[in-house]
């Protein structure tokens, strides 16, 4: 492994290399980046968030910065570095609903479909559309809120879960409420999106995500696991579960099938970056599918949040979220703003998350209006 000194370069250089780059000697740049370097720093020097990487690339102020504060991996102090890999969690369901509204293009499923087409043994089947699974009204309970499920995590960490295991856990459960009449998140709808991809494609879930977005968009370190403990590729630590524990370090804890279609995949910064531009300003869908889904079947939430087809949205900035046991980010683009904000924490707590930093970043760079 490199030493802790070439670590260290190395993190400098990007900062350097993202500081000079980005304002063009714009002074007023200058402050908001000042700004959000000090909101990035005080969460890493009041919480217990051991590192945070933030990216924020405003095209139309030709702001392309990117930070890294705190270190990556506590024991042994290396700094936090944003070339570095990391677990995206729930951010792995845009990918899916993605390739599920490929499919929906070619004309290969609707999503008028109900779940009986594929599944007529699970229960409300006949009732659930394959739209209900993408912007979470289908009632189907979360599978990773089951007692049954939690105590297997606790005493089986490395326990390789089948994709229909956890479907039938949610949905061996009553129902949030009936099929199309609320919204209630839950990773259980899904992994019975994937597991629909899959049948229709007659091929695996993973197979299809590098075809038809990893590889399209010459994404080298991002990708979908299917099952192990092995974070790929050059990477930091990840800490914490909810609570603060010293020294809990859940880097590779847990197999990582417990997530699948709802949460087991990893990035970079910047690849992150790179698809969720294309996920939401196109390329990734033909123009008349690209604009059904940010559209239709949209879920309000507040005033500035809704829930769609695979992606939520504050203000006019379109993505998602993800949080899985020692890292959590943040995923955002503004196609009105021509703006992406990509955040990671390399913890999970209760205590402080990505969205709170970018709210925090809303504020700096637009006031209410963003």
């Amino acid at each position: 492994m490199p030493s802790l000194t070439m670590f260290r370069s190395t993190v400098l250089f990007l900062l350097l290399m993202g500081v000079l780059g980005c304002n063009g000697g714009d002074a007023h740049n200058e402050e908001l980046i000042t700004q959000m370097k000090e909101a990035t720093d005080q969460i890493v020097e009041t919480t217990h968030v051991p590192g945070i990487i933030a990216l924020v690339a405003d095209h139309a102020r030709r702001i392309n910065w990117v930070y890294a504060a705190g270190v990556s991996d506590i024991p042994n102090n290396i700094p936090a570095n944003p070339s570095y890999v990391f677990r995206i969690g729930s951010n792995t369901k845009t990918f899916v609903v993605t390739v599920l509204l490929q499919l929906v293009a070619e004309g290969k499923i609707t999503l008028d479909d109900k779940l009986s087409k594929f599944f007529p043994e699970f229960p409300n089947a006949n009732r659930i559309t394959v739209a209900m699974l993408c912007n979470m009204t289908s009632g189907i309970p979360n599978y990773s809120e089951d007692d049954y499920f939690a105590d297997r995590m606790i005493n089986q960490p490395k326990k390789v879960w089948a994709p229909i295991e956890l479907a039938r856990i949610g949905l061996n459960k009553k129902f949030s409420f009936e099929p199309g009449a609320d919204w209630k998140y839950s990773n259980t709808n899904t992994i019975l999106l994937g597991m629909i991809i899959e049948q229709v494609t007659q091929n695996s879930l993973r197979q299809e995500i590098e075809n038809r977005i990893v590889s399209k968009l010459g994404l080298r370190q991002t990708g979908f696991l299917t099952s192990g403990t092995e974070l790929p590729g050059i990477h930091g630590r990840g800490y914490y579960e909810d609570e603060y524990v010293e020294g809990a370090d859940m880097t590779e804890h847990y197999d990582i099938s417990w997530g699948w279609a709802a949460g087991s995949a990893y990035s970079t910064p910047r690849e992150l970056q790179r698809y969720i531009e294309a996920m939401v300003g196109g390329g990734l869908l033909p123009d008349d599918m690209q604009t059904l889904r940010f559209s239709e079947h949209i879920i309000h939430l507040s005033e500035t949040i809704s829930y769609g087809l695979g992606f939520l949205r504050r203000g006019t900035f379109y993505g998602h979220n993800g949080s899985l046991p020692g890292f959590t980010s943040s995923m955002y683009h503004s196609p009105v703003k021509n703006c992406t904000v990509i955040i990671y924490f390399n913890s999970q707590l209760d205590e402080a998350i990505p969205d709170q930093l970018f709210a925090r970043f809303m504020e700096i760079l637009y006031g209410d209006d963003y």
